[in-house]
């Protein structure tokens, strides 16, 4: 046990140091953050691919104003980018909210909708393809569409299934991307601060540390339905 929270502590401390670095690469998607998804996480986010394939860099969040009145936290969520008149850097001031490692893959993609509302999307995967060691809770698809605003500059552009060039999860789903496998990144998130996650119909308490709630949305297994396809 203490060893655990002896790691947590390390990449907290590892997370801070690089802060400098967020605020050098404020100019979104510019050097050396420039990679890009290819779709609307584009807004809030600033990574760099590494030499070693992987990816590093930052998840930004923006504070309405508002308290959680179950935590006392303050609550925040992603900015929506420029289209909403919420551009880091031009309309809004963004923060930090988690230190970002991705660790390329695919996986197939379920749906969107359900009971908590328009939440992330949720992707069926088996066990052995989430990155080990860490903790890799997000899968997130990129696109290259040519008639959108901005294309991934992953190396894997130009073999991207048509359904997966969407912009966001719900033109996913309106796509028919279901049982569709899109390649993407699993993403490690560590929280660098403390606040209260407002996304898809919840808000989560969010402390320092690890984070394997706010953005969850994998499934390793699925009740058997005859438009998709098991993984195994």
């Amino acid at each position: 046990m203490k060893k655990s929270i002896s790691v947590a502590l390390l990449f907290v401390g590892l997370a801070f140091m690089h802060f400098d670095d967020a605020r050098q690469a404020y100019a979104f998607n510019e050097p050396p953050f420039d990679f890009l998804f290819g779709n609307h996480i584009d807004t809030h986010q600033q990574t760099r691919l590494l030499e070693n394939g992987g990816l590093f860099g930052f998840l930004y969040i923006i504070f309405p104003g508002a308290t959680d009145p179950v935590s006392g936290l303050p609550i925040a969520r992603h900015p929506r980018g420029a289209s909403e008149n919420e551009e880091c850097g031009v309309d809004v001031d963004c923060t930090v909210g988690w230190v970002m490692r991705g660790r390329s893959g695919e996986a197939k993609f379920l749906y969107h909708s359900g009971v908590n509302g328009n939440d992330h999307p949720v992707w069926m995967i088996n066990r052995v393809q989430i990155p080990q060691p860490g903790s890799y809770t997000h899968f997130h698809w990129i696109a290259d569409d040519p008639d959108a605003a901005t294309q991934t500059t992953d190396p894997r552009a130009g073999i991207i299934p048509f359904v997966c060039n969407q912009q966001n999860a719900g033109q996913l789903q309106s796509a028919g991307a279901a049982d569709e496998t899109c390649p993407g990144w699993f993403l490690q998130l560590l929280s660098v601060r403390s606040f209260a996650f407002e996304h898809g119909g919840e808000i989560v308490a969010v402390r320092a540390g690890f984070d394997n709630a706010t953005h969850l949305n994998l499934v390793t297994n699925y009740d058997s339905i005859s438009d998709i396809t098991p993984t195994r």
